[in-house]
């Protein structure tokens, strides 16, 4: 039992080897030759419409705060650079759209 696995792994071997080495090959005797695809891969299909604007109001924080980013909350359509108001947030903000 032995000998028959032992031979049967050096045969295994051997032929690993040798389609490793058509592969390997250049030129045309290669039994495999490898496709490149040139062409566009990233385009999009137009099968979903695009996502609708989102707008959002940013209000700046106060100077009594401790934090340096602005409050953002989302909010409905309006004209961008327009005032508007974050739920339990003080002060007002301005609307601009979410990227």
């Amino acid at each position: 039992m032995r000998r028959i696995l032992s031979g049967l792994s050096i045969l295994l071997i051997s032929c690993s080897a040798a389609g490793a080495g058509e592969f390997s090959t250049a030129g045309g005797g290669a039994v495999m030759s490898l496709i490149q695809y040139q062409g566009n891969t990233q385009s999009r299909t137009d099968d979903r419409p695009p996502r609708p604007q989102r707008y959002v109001c940013v209000v700046p924080p106060r100077q009594s705060d401790d934090r340096t980013s602005p409050y953002v909350c989302r909010a409905s359509a309006g004209r961008v650079g327009g005032t508007c108001r974050c739920p339990n947030v003080v002060g007002t903000g301005r609307l601009d759209l979410d990227y």
